[in-house]
């Protein structure tokens, strides 16, 4: 770790502590459960057919599959990622195959990948990059370390959110990226943002009738909100307006850096905490319970 790195470390950590310093407040409603794994920064989460949770340490080196019973957390080690990528999205896909939405520190990137991989053995095995989300469909380029934050699959479609943030006027926008695997094609859409600061940060979506909707985690420091919307099935690009489905700074004090989100089809929400920031975890990760009525 370099002398700068370890500085902002002791900063970060030192203001931890006297944070820490503050009760956290959780409406009596949500279940909390903290996870055993010695795997940090986890990002993405995903639920398979058998009701098993899974997310990964964004440095690439694990992917995690969590009991929902048992809570105890599988840690399969990660071969075949290319070098300098951070996993940030996830999305099971069916069998032992998942997605992954990826980032890098290379500032004015014109896409970032989705890599297809699955579990070997005792193993996860990254394959081949399955597309690309080319960023210039929204006319934006990407910074360093923003990318493919939120990926879910349904209805043989990737619905692809990123943290990248465009605007239009008074109105900031998050670029929406609906992939169809089967004919190649994606469609571009513009979701419209409910804060001032936030961007998305997580993403789970179902098939309700014929229709796609989802659930997204909006946030910055101080703002967490999960947005509820449905995704047009047109070929051109449209704007989106969601509803606010809970804001959780009502309910979380302070709140954690959310960075998982898997949407139940009893209207309940699992949402999974990041628990290092700047090389430094204040906490276990943990699982969040939000019941179904506490969404709007």
């Amino acid at each position: 770790m370099t002398r700068r790195r370890r500085l902002a470390a002791q900063a970060v950590l030192l203001s931890m502590l006297f944070a820490g310093c503050k009760r956290e407040r959780i409406d009596p409603a949500i279940r909390v459960q903290a996870l055993k794994t010695r795997v940090l920064g986890l990002s993405g989460l995903t639920e398979d057919a058998d009701g098993y949770l899974w997310s990964m340490g964004e440095d690439a080196t694990h992917v995690l599959r969590i009991d929902p019973q048992s809570f105890e957390v599988l840690e399969f080690p990660i071969d075949g990622c290319p070098p300098e990528t951070e996993l940030e999205a996830l999305a099971w896909i069916g069998g032992s195959r998942f997605v992954f939405g990826t980032e890098t520190s290379r500032s004015g990137r014109t896409d970032d990948d989705l890599l297809y991989g699955e579990i070997d053995g005792g193993r996860f095995v990254i394959t081949d990059s399955s597309a690309s989300c080319d960023y210039g469909r929204w006319e934006l380029t990407a910074p360093d370390n923003h990318g493919v934050e939120g990926l879910c699959f349904a209805d043989g479609v990737y619905l692809v959110a990123t943290e990248l943030i465009g605007s239009d006027g008074d109105t900031r926008w998050a670029p929406l990226g609906a992939y169809d695997p089967q004919t190649d094609k994606w469609t571009a859409h513009r979701l419209r943002l409910t804060s001032e600061t936030g961007k998305l940060a997580a993403l789970s979506c179902r098939l309700e009738g014929d229709e796609l909707v989802a659930l997204a985690v909006e946030r910055h420091f101080g703002v967490t909100r999960l947005l509820e919307f449905r995704i047009p099935r047109i070929s051109e690009g449209t704007w989106i307006d969601p509803k606010i489905a809970v804001d959780l700074a009502k309910l979380i004090e302070p709140l954690p850096n959310f960075e998982g989100i898997v949407w139940r089809d009893d209207g309940s929400v699992i949402l999974l905490t990041d628990n290092q920031y700047r090389f430094v975890a204040e906490k276990p990760s943990r699982l969040f319970f939000i019941p179904a009525s506490a969404l709007n």
